[in-house]
C-alpha cells in the first residue's frame, strides 16, 4: 500500500500496480485528452510545456476500477473531440465555463464546455444533495494557470463533496499542479496522487506546503495585494513564488 497524502512522481500505470483492490473511495482524474492541446493565444508566448502523452487518449480504466471500493465512484474529465465510451459511465456532467476558447475563429464555434464522465460502482450513493448534470464554474484565467489544463478548485471540491466523507481517500493519477490534493486537504479528505512531470510535482507540493490553504477560488493577486473576487482564480503564481519561466 502506498503512503497516504503523497504525490508520487511516476507513471500512474506503474503506480496503480502498488495499490490494493478496493482501496480508494473516489477517483478524480483529468488525463491528457488525446488532442495535442497547446494554446498559441498568449501575448508573449505560451509559458507552459506541451502536455506529455497528449497524442492519444489512454486511460487505465480497468486498473482504476480495480482499486475503487464497491461503494466508490470515479470522475473522468474528457473532451467531446475524443469521446469516452465505456458501459460503466452512468451519466455525464457538462461543465459550462464563463468564456470559451479561441480555436478556429472563422470556421468553428467557440468551445465553452468540458465533459466529466460519472462512473459509480453499484453500491455508491451520493454524499450530498442531488445536483443536475450541468455545472457552471468559471475557468482559470490564462495568466493564473500553474498547469495548461488546470481545473478550478471549486469544481473539484464539488466532485469531492458529492462522493466522499471526511477521512475518505481520493485518488488522482494525473495530479498536475495539485488541485485535487489541495482540495482534499481543505476538505479533510486524504489523497494519493501520481504525476509524471517533476516540475508539476514540485509546484503541487509547494501549494500543499502552505500553513493555511487559502480559498483560492476567491483570490486574485494584484501588485502584491490580495483582493477578494468571484472569478474562480487560484492563488496567483506570485503568491506561491512560482513564475511562468519556472513551469
Amino acid at each position: 500500500m502506498l503512503e497516504i497524502n503523497k504525490i508520487y512522481n511516476q507513471d500512474c500505470v506503474e503506480g496503480l500496480k502498488l495499490l490494493s483492490d478496493s482501496s480508494v473511495d473516489c477517483i478524480i482524474i483529468d488525463p491528457p485528452y488525446g488532442i495535442n492541446y497547446f494554446s498559441g493565444h498568449y501575448k508573449n508566448g505560451n509559458p507552459h510545456k506541451p502536455i506529455a502523452n497528449d497524442n492519444v487518449l489512454v486511460i487505465p480504466i480497468d486498473e482504476l476500477w480495480r482499486v475503487l471500493k464497491p461503494t466508490g465512484c470515479m470522475f473522468i474529465f474528457y473532451s467531446q473531440k475524443k469521446p469516452l465510451i465505456d458501459e460503466r459511465v452512468k451519466n455525464v456532467i457538462v461543465w459550462v465555463k464563463n468564456n470559451w476558447t479561441a480555436g478556429d475563429l472563422e470556421g468553428d464555434f467557440g468551445n465553452q464546455y468540458e465533459l466529466i464522465a460519472y462512473m459509480p460502482k453499484d453500491n455508491f450513493k451520493l454524499h450530498s444533495k442531488r445536483y443536475s448534470n450541468v455545472w457552471n464554474f468559471n475557468r482559470i484565467s490564462a495568466d493564473n494557470l500553474l498547469h495548461p489544463t488546470q481545473k478550478p478548485e471549486s469544481i473539484i471540491r464539488r466532485l469531492i463533496e458529492t462522493s466522499t466523507n471526511e477521512g475518505d481517500i481520493v485518488l488522482d493519477c494525473f495530479m498536475g499542479s495539485g488541485t485535487t490534493a489541495v482540495s482534499c486537504k481543505q476538505m479533510g479528505r486524504r489523497f494519493i496522487g501520481f504525476e509524471l512531470e517533476k516540475s508539476y510535482c514540485d509546484i503541487a507540493n509547494r501549494r500543499l506546503s502552505q500553513g493555511t490553504l487559502l480559498d483560492i477560488t476567491k483570490l486574485e493577486v494584484k501588485s502584491g495585494s490580495v483582493i477578494a473576487n468571484d472569478d474562480g482564480i487560484p492563488p496567483n503564481n506570485k503568491l506561491l513564488g512560482i513564475l511562468p519561466n519556472e513551469l
